[in-house]
């Protein structure tokens, strides 16, 4: 289940957000905010995982083969970071990063590749997970379009 569709989150369970980089930049799509105004841009895969998801990516493997009709690259997720969110519910947040070789590895409806200067100048357009990975998936992305090129 993705998590903005869910209503609450489940006790004990974690987040896994995946996101895609290519090119130094990072791929967003919209998503509808709680409140029914204005979607915010976010990374396209987060979902709930019941177990602690380990490092070696299985968890995150297999998340990403869920949406296999919208990821056509062989590449696998890559842990990146443990930490808390900014959220009241203080959620604990496992993120991976999904390096592409090409933009066109990835198609999701209303989907973009951006870069981190515009969640750092527009922060309000996104979600706040994003807003406090900025930094990190920024190097990363960096750090994955010196190794393409």
């Amino acid at each position: 289940m993705k998590r903005s569709e869910s209503i609450s989150q489940p006790k004990n369970m974690h987040i896994v957000r995946i996101a895609p980089v290519c090119n130094g930049k990072i791929y967003v799509i919209p998503h509808p905010s709680t409140n029914g105004k204005n979607n915010r841009m976010d990374i396209p895969i987060e979902e709930y995982a019941s177990q602690e998801p380990s490092k070696s990516g299985k968890t995150a493997q297999k998340i990403k083969g869920k949406y296999q009709l919208h990821i056509c690259s062989e590449m696998q997720p890559r842990f990146s970071v443990k930490y808390h969110s900014v959220s009241e519910q203080k959620e604990t947040v496992y993120l991976y990063i999904l390096p592409l070789k090409e933009e066109s590895e990835i198609s999701f409806q209303g989907g973009k590749f951006i870069t981190a200067d515009e969640i750092r100048n527009n922060g309000e357009r996104f979600g706040l997970n994003l807003q406090q990975e900025c930094e990190l998936l920024d190097m990363a992305a960096e750090l994955w379009k010196g190794f393409y090129l």
